[in-house]
């Protein structure tokens, strides 16, 4: 383990019952965190997916005005 992982053990070693609970609480957080809308988060994803499809995404954008200028300029 090392010196800084080793350090942190310790000091979690060294808190009293209210500060564990802290941490815990705090560490808990990290885990739910950002916090999840309505639903389960894989139907948000599929959903949206599904509703805006056929919208390229900004690369695609991007790179369809990239070879329509090409495109323009090879005619000029």
């Amino acid at each position: 383990m090392s010196d800084q992982v080793q350090a942190i053990v310790e000091a979690v070693r060294n808190l009293d019952q209210e500060q564990r609970r802290e941490l815990t609480s705090a560490l808990a957080a990290i885990d739910n965190w950002p916090p999840s809308p309505s639903g389960s988060r894989r139907q948000l994803v599929d959903s949206i997916r599904g509703k805006y499809r056929h919208f390229p995404t900004s690369s695609e954008s991007f790179i369809e005005r990239k070879m329509d200028d090409i495109a323009l300029e090879s005619r000029s």
